[in-house]
């Protein structure tokens, strides 16, 4: 092939990612959107009755005083400024686009459960479609670009990031990330300033919603070469490959700072506390058999769970090397199709960089991996799948088309059995412990929901497990202890109160709850003594304040009450009120 030929086959082949206007009408955009609202109502529409969960959603959401006012300039404000100027525990990272979108959710609804999760849904709806426009202007393929976006939209795997609303971040950035790709395509069919500027406000809204796309520029690479054939058109021209990767440079600027950000917060909250339990070694065994693991729940979405406990070093070594062995058998056979079938290596890498942030290399907090994290990862794999699929069976165009749909009726079924794990609290915590060995969050959360329901047998038996995996901790011996008192139990509370203490005498909570205990019979001196003491060791809760001023004022003693209530508005100004 002469090399006029070559260009004339490349000029066809970027004229091909030019749709014609009405070619929106010719593809089938009209049946797809169809289908795809009648998917999501199928799949998501008992999220209207779904509570907010208790872990991280009651810190974030439904707890968050920033809400209750909805949309002001003042909460506007902390949106954009929460962990970049100053740290806040009602945002996780430096994510105003997510906590802007709680805020709007907020002002149109009111604190209501059920409408915040009906956004959600419809959010990850538009994600769909996003994804399908996104891949049909790379690829130009539109039947296989819709089949990936339906088997996205119902995969089980993207449950988590809808019905829990602390990841609300995972959906958005995901929006902007299908967004940033929509934009990329339109830059390389006409590079120009205004493209390019579009370009990096999606990629800078994506990181706004959370700091995971900071791996959308080496995405972009892997694009470069499939599908859109921009370094075989740069191959043997230096200008050319410079140019490309020079045009991400400043995108990788905007991640390095995002990640800064992130890695800022997160210290601050203590996300990093657990970092330094695990060596390098056990991290890196738990990133290999994670990446087989997620590997697996695309095709057999099976036990899933809301959190996956860290196996530390108890990740038995024969695990390790099957992953390991697998990922590399994986990759060789990846390379060996570059050639014949590119959307291999492509979609491998998508699917490997994307998960690279958060795969565990860098420990934040307890998880072993999170479903979450494949809301932007498993386009890569199902790019695979499709593509594969129908190359496969191209001359068999009815047999692939019912392969579409039986996939797709499947994940459905399965994702409508999942979805009713996250209705409330109970349920998604209950499923954890089933289908996980010794969750300490799952058994922590599950008795807090069954404590706050009244159910305080099921809340004993949780917090008893709960110290039976992690004995040192003082919280759930207060816990526990919480329980034992509510019982009517006051011996068993005061000694777990009291080894509570003995493990970290500097617990305030502790004192705050064996105060409140000591109140209740009666003990007044011993009571103000707890409180006290609590106050001492954390002056930021407003109850021992509140508590110490009562049995003040029911002593007579105003003076020292009186003292106690300027202590407090002094901590809490907004109190004075």
């Amino acid at each position: 092939m002469t090399q006029n030929e070559v260009s004339s086959t490349k000029s066809k082949a970027l004229a091909a990612l030019q749709p014609s206007p009405l070619t929106w009408r010719r593809v089938g955009m009209l049946p797809f959107l169809l289908l795809a609202v009648m998917l999501g109502i199928l799949v998501y529409a008992p999220v209207r009755h779904f509570e907010f969960l208790n872990l991280d959603d009651d810190l974030f959401v439904s707890n968050n005083p920033w809400l209750r006012h909805g949309l002001t300039w003042h909460s506007i404000e902390w949106a954009f400024l929460a962990n970049l100027t100053e740290f806040s525990n009602r945002a996780e990272y430096w994510e105003p686009v997510t906590l802007l979108s709680r805020l709007l959710d907020a002002q149109c609804f009111g604190m209501d459960a059920g409408a915040f999760h009906v956004s959600s849904a419809l959010i990850h709806l538009l994600n769909s479609v996003l994804l399908a426009f996104a891949l049909y202007r790379l690829t130009g393929r539109w039947e296989r670009s819709a089949v990936v976006a339906l088997l996205f939209l119902v995969h089980p795997l993207n449950i988590q990031p809808v019905c829990w609303m602390a990841a609300r971040k995972d959906l958005l950035s995901g929006t902007f990330f299908f967004v940033t790709l929509l934009a990329y395509a339109h830059f390389v069919r006409r590079p120009g300033l205004p493209r390019y500027l579009l370009l990096l406000a999606a990629f800078g809204a994506a990181l706004m919603a959370k700091p995971m796309g900071v791996s959308i520029p080496l995405v972009l690479l892997v694009l470069d070469w499939w599908p859109l054939d921009r370094w075989a058109k740069a191959w043997g021209k230096p200008q050319e490959c410079v140019r490309l990767v020079a045009e991400k440079v400043p995108l990788l600027l905007f991640a390095i700072g995002a990640s800064v950000l992130a890695v800022t917060s997160q210290a601050d909250a203590g996300a990093f506390g657990k970092f330094n339990a695990y060596s390098f070694p056990v991290r890196l065994g738990n990133a290999l058999v994670s990446y087989v693991t997620y590997l697996r729940r695309v095709f057999w979405p099976s036990d899933l769970a809301i959190i996956y406990p860290h196996p530390g070093a108890l990740l038995p070594l024969w695990r390790i090397v099957i992953s390991t062995l697998i990922l590399v058998a994986i990759t060789l056979g990846a390379v060996a199709l570059a050639r014949r079938r590119p959307y291999v290596l492509a979609g491998w890498f998508w699917f490997g960089i994307v998960l690279g942030p958060v795969i565990g290399l860098v420990q934040i907090g307890y998880q072993a991996m999170g479903d979450r994290y494949m809301y932007p990862a498993i386009q890569g794999i199902l790019i695979i799948v499709v593509w594969g699929v129908a190359d496969l069976l191209r001359e068999r165009v009815r047999l692939a088309g019912l392969a579409a749909v039986g996939a797709v009726a499947l994940l459905t079924i399965c994702a409508m059995q999942q979805v009713q794990a996250y209705r409330n609290s109970v349920d998604v915590f209950s499923q954890a412990i089933k289908v996980t060995h010794d969750s300490l969050i799952a058994y922590i959360n599950l008795g807090g929901a069954w404590h706050e329901r009244g159910n305080l047998a099921e809340a004993r038996r949780c917090f008893r497990e709960s110290v039976r995996i992690e004995p040192n901790a003082p919280s759930l011996w207060m816990n526990l202890g919480n329980v034992e008192a509510d019982l009517g139990n006051s011996k068993e509370a005061m000694d777990d109160y009291n080894w509570s203490i003995s493990l970290h005498p500097t617990y305030a909570p502790s004192y705050i709850a064996m105060g409140r205990l000591q109140a209740r019979e009666g003990k007044t001196d011993e009571a103000i003594t707890d409180f006290t003491r609590a106050i001492q060791l954390d002056p930021a809760p407003v109850e021992p304040y509140q508590m110490l001023r009562a049995i003040f004022v029911e002593q007579g003693r105003n003076a020292e009450a009186e003292a106690v209530r300027q202590a407090l508005i002094k901590v809490h100004p907004e109190m004075a009120r």
